[in-house]
């Protein structure tokens, strides 16, 4: 079988391609265009970044961002009444305050070409990372909300936050990591780790307001988890 739909993407319409054939998948790749596998219920390998198990489960919403990630548009993770969360693009490295930038992996944010490997590499085979927080009322870039792979064998995720400093204590960060932590339940669903220099208080009581307790700390952070709506072991730092 082979079917197009099309996905209206800031007003404009991509095509998407889906199919249960290889020869097809290929074509559609080689053409440019967006594809989705349906792999059935054996969940047979087909060449294209995405797949279903039927034609029908693939909605709206998931064609969007298969468009997206072949035009490399950034997703929109989820949106608040007052941010949008969405990923990186080239283009907001003009508008992430280099004095901001002094954690651990903030190099990303101040390199075009360590950005771009971030996009393409981090996004497209995890499917999340660190976010954009960007101000819906007029696209103000206001901070970074996301998650990271924990480095270890144990199934969680690492989450950090960091608003900058011209929009802190407006409950930007409050907002947006709900909307993150409601999107990993969702999407995820595994415990969530948070790791916080000594002495941050304002992190630290963001991060129990949002449900992380206290785990341990050794010389450099202190570390708080957040449990997930799967069962899991506990892990160790």
């Amino acid at each position: 079988m082979r079917e197009e739909r099309t996905v209206n993407i800031d007003g404009k319409p991509y095509t998407v391609v889906l199919s249960d054939e290889r020869e097809a998948l290929l074509a559609a790749d080689a053409a440019g265009r967006a594809s989705v596998a349906v792999i059935g219920k054996k969940g047979n390998f087909l060449p294209a970044p995405f797949a279903v198990e039927r034609a029908e489960d693939a909605d709206e919403a998931f064609l969007e961002r298969a468009a997206r990630r072949r035009l490399g548009l950034p997703w929109v993770i989820c949106v608040t009444d007052r941010l949008i969360l969405r990923e990186f693009t080239e283009n907001d490295l003009e508008s992430i305050p280099e004095e901001e930038c002094t954690g651990p992996g903030d190099e990303v944010f101040l390199d075009r070409e360590k950005m771009k490997a971030y996009i393409r590499n981090q996004y497209a085979f995890f499917q999340y990372g660190i976010w954009a927080a960007v101000r819906r009322s007029d696209g103000a870039l206001v901070g970074k909300i996301g998650f990271a792979p924990w480095e270890g064998e144990e199934e969680c995720v690492e989450m950090g936050y960091h608003i900058f400093r011209p929009w802190r204590g407006k409950g930007y960060g409050r907002e947006g990591c709900l909307a993150a932590l409601e999107w990993e339940e969702r999407e995820l669903g595994v415990p969530v780790l948070a790791r916080i220099v000594p002495d941050n208080t304002p992190s630290e009581k963001l991060a129990a307001g949002l449900g992380f307790a206290f785990l341990k700390e050794d010389r450099q952070y202190r570390y708080f988890r957040r449990e997930g709506n799967k069962e899991n072991e506990k892990i160790d730092p």
